[in-house]
């Protein structure tokens, strides 16, 4: 299936990440971590280990599960990054850094309907249609 459109987010992305400010994010179990705005890819409503307020934060560096909410973490972040909101094959939102986006094509048949984003270098699968995408990525 041919790509509809690309941008080479991954590469500038991770340059961008090391000269933006830091800010810290607490994890489940109290621990802090310091984050670059930038880096951070996908954030996520999560119901880890019977959590039902948790969220998942993923960046370069990998993952970490908050109390935090996305609507406070997407507040925090600012104009730092810029995150569009899409939703998942299960019907829960997920947030996208547009600038971790590398592609957006139709999902392939036996993903059933809807767009496959390449983000990260991993494939996040979402219900909207390629065209509602690309309106929402401006």
């Amino acid at each position: 299936m041919k790509t509809l459109f690309s941008q080479s987010g991954a590469t500038k992305r991770g340059a961008d990440a090391l000269a933006a400010p830091l800010f810290r994010v607490t994890g489940l179990d109290g621990s802090a971590v310091l984050i670059a705005a930038a880096s951070i890819y996908r954030i996520q409503p999560s119901a880890r280990g019977g959590e039902p307020d948790a969220t998942k934060l993923e960046y370069d560096a990998g993952y970490l599960f908050t109390h935090e909410t996305i609507e406070k973490l997407l507040a925090r972040i600012g104009d730092a990054a810029s995150f569009v909101r899409l939703t998942t094959r299960s019907g829960t939102p997920v947030y996208i850094n547009t600038g971790a986006i590398a592609s957006v094509r139709p999902a392939l048949p036996q993903n059933a309907p809807g767009t496959e984003i390449v983000v990260a270098g991993q494939y996040q699968h979402v219900m909207e249609t390629v065209e509602q995408v690309q309106v929402l990525l401006g």
